[in-house]
């Protein structure tokens, strides 16, 4: 069974790769993440999954503040040292994070800790540490290769005047 990329499908594709969509499902996890901070912090007292979830929900912002830039053609006027500083310090926290959920779960494994109870949410557990560890991974690498690929689509705007800036994004591109 072979995928042919038909019409219907090609639209699927670019409703859910919209800016708008994107836009939603950042506001999403960053009201998540919200949530979480206040429910590990209040009714479990698992401080280390409250301060992951916290920073992991830093990083959701910086999403959305890149998304925003790009929903209204700011990010045209950014430097590339900006994108450069973007780049490497998202790249370094998200490998300290897959670093962080690896040992947490490696900790909570050889420490029996539970995860499938509502009981064994109270206290530290590193379970939930390890996830929102993850998270913090995949906030900051996907922050890191959209810094990546708009550096490479800024770099070449300003040599060939910003026609493909927003090619597979469907946002209105102003020109000045």
């Amino acid at each position: 069974m072979s995928f042919r990329m038909t019409a219907e499908n090609r639209s699927f594709c670019q409703l859910i790769c919209h800016i708008n969509v994107r836009i939603g499902w950042t506001i999403f996890g960053i009201v998540f993440g919200i949530s979480a901070v206040l429910t590990y912090a209040i009714k479990f007292h698992n401080w280390s999954a409250t301060v992951t979830c916290a920073i992991a929900t830093l990083f959701a912002c910086e999403t959305l503040y890149l998304y925003w830039a790009l929903k209204k053609n700011t990010i045209v006027n950014w430097k590339e040292s900006t994108f450069q500083l973007m780049i490497w310090p998202n790249v370094f926290i998200g490998l300290l994070g897959l670093l962080g959920c690896l040992v947490c779960y490696i900790i909570a494994g050889i420490t029996h800790q539970g995860a499938g109870s509502i009981q064994a949410m109270y206290g530290e557990n590193l379970w939930f540490t390890g996830s929102w560890s993850l998270v913090i991974t995949k906030w900051t690498w996907q922050n890191a290769f959209f810094a990546r690929k708009y550096l490479k689509k800024v770099g070449r705007e300003s040599s060939e005047n910003g026609d493909d800036l927003n090619d597979d994004d469907d946002v209105e591109v102003i020109k000045h």
